[in-house]
């Protein structure tokens, strides 16, 4: 046990007797001096241990180190992403299938990735905004449950209109999947091995091998085969072309099984980081506890082990500052106290912790509610009470701005309240990322997250396609025909054929997480690996408009999807650690709510210019590719130290 100085002092006088009760004035105002000097030391220690930009809960989490239940954690978030990847591959796959069953026009049949796409977009927000405010437990748990519901419903679906509505359904809840989970898993991971959130593209990777394999072994024998290069059919009705519908289903079965895993084999506890913002201390103690135990080890954890900031001391004399000007300010207003209430400083998550933490490190939480209740009875000054704007942790400058907005105050108080208080609390959270210490940031972050959607969606989706068209020495040539057969394609190529093609291009992106866990740490760093992936992805995409041999055509898919996929996991594993925890879930969700309306918008405008010329939904791409990379070189990585998380901070706000 570790004894502070005072502490000991405490324990000395008490075993002096009544000589040493007795010593001169002189004599204690030295042992205070001493001791004043003492404390002075371990302070000064204290700011030592702080130059490293740790925290004392990322010192908590550090001791905890990376367990049993850290890397179960990782695989369960992991199936997050590969049902994330594995229902946007399996939405590529069928689209030409669907374009059969339902008799859809080329210029149309992007609606179907779309309304997924469109669901994803409100769903990463909603769940992203549902982590920040009622925790991460809820989101981890309801996304997988309810894509899996969703997912039923899309292959029972009788018409292009029901198909669409339930993918839409169907995106709102997988949507949600990627930024919750890989926000929950960073949360609970030591700063050193904070990197390892990028292996959650591993999974990201096999999900979209896991629909193209299960594609190849249920749609074949199942579908409408295609007459020529025109992607028409001969004698073929509905019911035997049934083979989208049941990968659908047997997509959403692997799901559920997903999402059982998550609940049966696994207990998970709150992020403790989100406790402690949110003003529960004492929860994340408790969690802490409960995920040291489950290591195997017995780690006790105190208040001040939890506080999630650093200089401790700054902090709490600012806290006493702002509080004694409070109570002079309420001592010069009048009686009603109106001055007094437009003038203090708010409360907020942060200063109520840490004036738990002046009053005592140690005390457990009934000793200070009875504290607190005496000192309101004996009639001394009261502290500012905690207002409602505490849990979120809220800045005064903030609050006031919102309030100033009368258009705002005159929007939400025409909804209904059941609405009202989510929607204005949403609000709050992206007004706080877009505050001027975060805009630069946020606003480049969410232009690459949308343009690399965009460029990526548009070629993916239509990749099939593309590929169903020849073979041969001419499988690509049909690419710059405006629409024409090039006489040298020869014949089409059989669907399973192009979906052996698919198989191959997946598996390809499945070493580019490795690359991209490595590129993390590499002297490159976050930066110049991600936008150096985003050009090398784009170099591969003109290739793969330029070349003709078949062999060229699948090196230069296998070369996409391994740069790729190096590109996302760069991307998801630096963004989170970019934003502070308070904005995080927020932030990251919107991200991917930008990335999924740039998916949306790719099948709509890939499916017009496909019309017009193979080869321009790809030469698009390459141009949006180029945008992305130059909003990723506009960052400005912080290199101030060196390995782990901290080398990824961005310092552009």
């Amino acid at each position: 046990m570790v004894v502070t100085p005072r502490s000991s002092v405490f324990w000395e006088d008490s075993g002096r007797g009544s000589m040493a009760r007795s010593d001169s004035a002189d004599d204690y105002f030295g042992e205070e001096s001493d001791l004043e000097e003492q404390e002075r030391l371990v302070r000064h220690g204290e700011e030592d241990e702080l130059d490293d930009g740790r925290t004392p809960l990322d010192r908590t989490i550090d001791r905890i180190g990376m367990g049993s239940y850290q890397w179960t954690l990782l695989s369960l978030c992991g199936l997050g992403w590969m049902a994330d990847n594995m229902w946007i591959q399996a939405i590529a796959i069928i689209l030409p299938r669907v374009q059969m069953h339902y008799n859809v026009p080329s210029s149309y049949i992007g609606t179907v990735s779309s309304s997924m796409f469109a669901g994803m977009m409100f769903g990463a927000v909603g769940w992203g905004t549902c982590s920040d405010l009622m925790g991460r437990i809820t989101a981890f748990n309801a996304t997988l449950l309810l894509t899996a519901v969703f997912g039923i419903l899309a292959s029972l679906s009788n018409s292009f209109a029901t198909l669409c509505i339930a993918l839409f359904l169907l995106g709102s809840s997988v949507g949600g999947s990627m930024p919750t989970d890989g926000t929950l898993l960073l949360e609970h991971m030591p700063k050193s091995k904070q990197y390892l959130v990028t292996a959650l593209s591993v999974f990201f990777s096999f999900g979209a091998v896991l629909s193209a394999v299960v594609a190849l072994l249920v749609i074949p024998k199942n579908s409408c085969l295609s007459t020529g290069a025109g992607g028409g059919t001969e004698n073929c009705d509905q019911s035997q072309n049934m083979g989208w519908k049941y990968l659908l289903f047997t997509l959403a079965i692997l799901t559920l099984l997903m999402f059982t895993a998550r609940m049966v084999f696994f207990r998970l506890h709150e992020s403790p980081r989100y406790l402690v913002h949110a003003g529960r201390p004492y929860d994340a103690i408790k969690s802490l506890e409960m995920i040291s135990r489950f290591n195997g080890s017995d780690l006790c954890v105190e208040l001040d082990d939890v506080r999630d900031h650093l200089h401790p001391h700054q902090d709490a004399d600012a806290h006493a500052q702002q509080q004694t000007s409070g109570l002079d300010q309420a001592q010069l207003s009048p009686t009603d106290g109106t001055e007094y209430q437009a003038s203090r400083p708010r409360a907020t998550s942060r200063t109520i912790f840490d004036a738990t933490m002046i009053q005592d490190g140690r005390t457990p939480p009934d000793v200070l509610l009875s504290r607190a209740s005496s000192a309101e009875s004996g009639g001394g000054q009261r502290p500012p009470l905690m207002t409602a704007y505490a849990a979120t942790g809220e800045t005064p400058a903030l609050v006031d701005r919102r309030r100033a907005s009368v258009y705002e105050q005159k929007l939400c108080w025409s909804l209904p309240r059941w609405l009202r208080k989510p929607l204005w609390a949403w609000l709050d959270r992206v007004m706080m990322v877009l505050s001027p210490e975060w805009v630069r940031t946020t606003v480049l972050v969410w232009a690459a997250w949308w343009a690399m959607s965009l460029a990526y969606t548009m070629f993916n989706v239509f990749l099939p396609t593309l590929l169903e068209k020849g073979t041969g020495e001419g499988s690509m040539a049909g690419l710059n025909t405006g629409g024409t057969p090039d006489p040298r394609a020869g014949i089409p190529k059989s669907l399973e054929q192009t979906l052996w093609d698919v198989v191959i291009f997946t598996i390809g992106g499945c070493p580019g997480a490795i690359l991209g866990a490595w590129l993390i740490e590499s002297p490159l760093g976050r930066r110049w690996s991600l936008a150096g992936s985003t050009f090398v992805t784009a170099l591969f995409c003109v290739l793969f408009a330029m070349v003709q041999n078949e062999w060229a055509v699948r090196i230069s898919t296998v070369g996409i999807s391994l740069s790729a996929t190096a590109m996302w996991a760069v991307l998801y594993g630096w963004t989170p650690e970019i934003f502070g925890t308070k904005v995080r879930g927020t932030a990251c969700g919107i991200a991917s709510a930008l990335s999924r309306i740039g998916g949306m918008i790719a099948p709509i405008l890939g499916g017009i210019l496909l019309m017009i010329d193979r080869s321009f939904p790809v030469y698009l791409s390459v141009v949006v590719f180029l945008i992305a990379g130059v909003c990723v070189l506009l960052l400005r990585e912080d290199n101030s130290r060196e390995g782990g998380a901290e080398k990824g901070r961005v310092a552009a706000h």
